[in-house]
C-alpha cells in the first residue's frame, strides 16, 4: 500500500474519515488525497411483503445488514437487545441478514445464551429484492459497527426512507448525517437507549425518514454530509 499510493497521482478514498486515516498513517500522501463518497445502486424493486413471512418475520421488526464478523459488533447489538423490556422484545423482532464473515461469529449461539432465540430472526445471505423489502418495512436499520470505511447499508436504508441507528464513529455520522440517531458503539447502554427511543418514538423515526429521503435525494457530494 505504501508503494501504491508514492506512485500515485490521486489516491480516492470513499469517506472524509477514511481519507484521514490514510493521511494519519501516510502524510506524505494528503495533497493526492481525493474524497469520492460511495452512490447507491438503482433501487431494486421490493419483494411482495408476503415474502417476509417466508423468511419467519411476523411482527414489526429493525434490522441489521452487513457481513458477519467481530467489527460489527453484533455481540453488543445482542447483549443491547437483551435488556429491553420483555414486551418489546415480544413484539419487536430483530432481523439480521448477511453472509458468515471471519472471526467465527456465532450469532445463534448467544441469542440462545441471553435468551433471545425466539426474538431474533437470522436470514443470511439474501437476494436484492428480499434484502429491498427488509429495508422498505423495517422500523429502522441498526448498525452500530466499531469501523466502517462507509457503511453502504446506510445509504441502501437511506435510499427506502428507513431512519437508521448507527455509531458516532468512523465515517457513520458523516453518511448517516441528520438522518441517522447516534450511538456508542462500545458502551451497551448506549445501544439499549438508541433501540429504545427508536422502537417507541414513531415521530422520530417519521422525521428521520423524511431526513433520508432528503439526503439520498440529492447529489452524493460532501455537501450532503
Amino acid at each position: 500500500m505504501p508503494a501504491a499510493v508514492r506512485l500515485a497521482d490521486h489516491v480516492i478514498t470513499v469517506s472524509r474519515h477514511t481519507a484521514q486515516d490514510l493521511v494519519e498513517e501516510m502524510p506524505e500522501a494528503e495533497s493526492e488525497v481525493r474524497v469520492v463518497h460511495l452512490g447507491g445502486a438503482s433501487l431494486h424493486p421490493a419483494a411482495s411483503p408476503e415474502s417476509l413471512n417466508l423468511m419467519g418475520i411476523d411482527r414489526p421488526y429493525f434490522l441489521f445488514v452487513g457481513t458477519l464478523e467481530p467489527r460489527k459488533n453484533l455481540y453488543r447489538l445482542l447483549e443491547a437487545y437483551a435488556t429491553l423490556p420483555e414486551n418489546i422484545k415480544k413484539n419487536t423482532l430483530l432481523v439480521i441478514a448477511g453472509g458468515k464473515g471471519w472471526g467465527g461469529v456465532d450469532v445463534q449461539a448467544v441469542a440462545a445464551r441471553l435468551g433471545l432465540s425466539d426474538c431474533i430472526r437470522v436470514v443470511g445471505y439474501v437476494s436484492e429484492a428480499s434484502l429491498a423489502v427488509l429495508y422498505a418495512h423495517a422500523l429502522f436499520l441498526t448498525m452500530p459497527s466499531l469501523y466502517e470505511g462507509f457503511g453502504l447499508p446506510l445509504l441502501e436504508a437511506m435510499a427506502r426512507g428507513t431512519p437508521v441507528l448507527t455509531s458516532d464513529c468512523s465515517s457513520m455520522p458523516e453518511v448517516a448525517g441528520d438522518a441517522g440517531l447516534l450511538v456508542n458503539p462500545r458502551d451497551v447502554g448506549s445501544i439499549a437507549n438508541g433501540l429504545l427511543t427508536l422502537i417507541m418514538n414513531e415521530k422520530l423515526r417519521q422525521d428521520l425518514a423524511r431526513r433520508a429521503q432528503v439526503n439520498y435525494g440529492g447529489p452524493l457530494s460532501q455537501d450532503n454530509f
